[in-house]
């Protein structure tokens, strides 16, 4: 069965695929843009594999950019300046052909339909910008594995320009969203806002990270959490921890 959600107004790239997400059946989920097209078999391929390790799953993307031959997954990036839940592109071969990722930057890629949960995006995101890393970060803190599959391949058609505006504010404000909700209390005043966000998002933008939605969604994904804040910098990016984060 085919099911086709319209909206009058354009809700964002995020919250259209968690509420399709929450109406969709089956073991595994896979989420494409409309300018992809796929060997066959490829979503079959990636999915026995979620399936079977219990993973999110992409596989070899081209024609993402000319300059990219063959993409092979994503690791997580930090660059001063920039928001902070950034990917880079892994365009080096691996063996073997099954290995793992930190990060997702694009479709094509298939999320079981149990772990669903545990990596959801957050449908107060808005418009374009950070929907990869926000299940990726959820990802690493709720222990759920990102794997990259060689051989099937999603060719990427990307858009060198957008149909829609796109502002480095709601950026700027769905990576702070992010953030708000995948750490703790404690290390969201003690070091994300006053030391990244502040700089970049309005009164308004601030007084809604407060709000009751955005603390309940907070509250709710900090339990589902089996790794501690901390690990994002040692484990993550590979880096010290801010020395203005009290350890917990």
């Amino acid at each position: 069965n085919i099911i086709l959600i319209r909206h009058r107004r354009r809700k964002g790239v995020a919250f259209s695929r968690h509420e399709a997400s929450l109406l969709a059946k089956g073991k595994v989920f896979a989420y494409l843009d409309a300018h992809q097209r796929l060997t066959p078999d490829c979503l079959t391929e990636c999915s026995k594999l979620a399936l079977k390790r219990r993973a999110i799953v992409t596989p070899d993307i081209r024609d993402f950019r000319p300059e990219y031959a063959t993409m092979r997954g994503a690791k997580f990036v930090m660059r001063r300046g920039k928001p902070p839940f950034s990917a880079d592109w892994r365009t080096r071969a691996t063996t073997p052909p099954v290995s793992p990722v930190s990060s997702l930057k694009a479709p094509a890629y298939v999320i079981p339909a149990s772990l669903y949960p545990k990596v959801a995006w957050s449908p107060l995101l808005r418009g374009w910008g950070g929907s990869e890393a926000c299940v990726s970060l959820k990802a690493f803190f709720t222990g759920v594995p990102i794997l990259h599959l060689c051989g099937p391949i999603a060719y990427h058609k990307f858009k060198s320009k957008f149909h829609y505006p796109v502002t480095w504010d709601e950026i700027w404000r769905n990576h702070a969203l992010i953030a708000r909700i995948c750490f703790s209390e404690r290390t969201w005043y003690d070091y994300w806002l006053p030391k990244i966000f502040e700089p970049h998002l309005n009164d308004s933008v601030q007084r809604e990270m407060e709000s009751d939605a955005v603390r309940e969604e907070q509250r709710a994904f900090q339990k589902l959490k089996v790794r501690p804040d901390r690990e994002f910098w040692t484990h993550l990016v590979f880096r010290a921890v801010p020395r203005s984060i009290r350890i917990e």
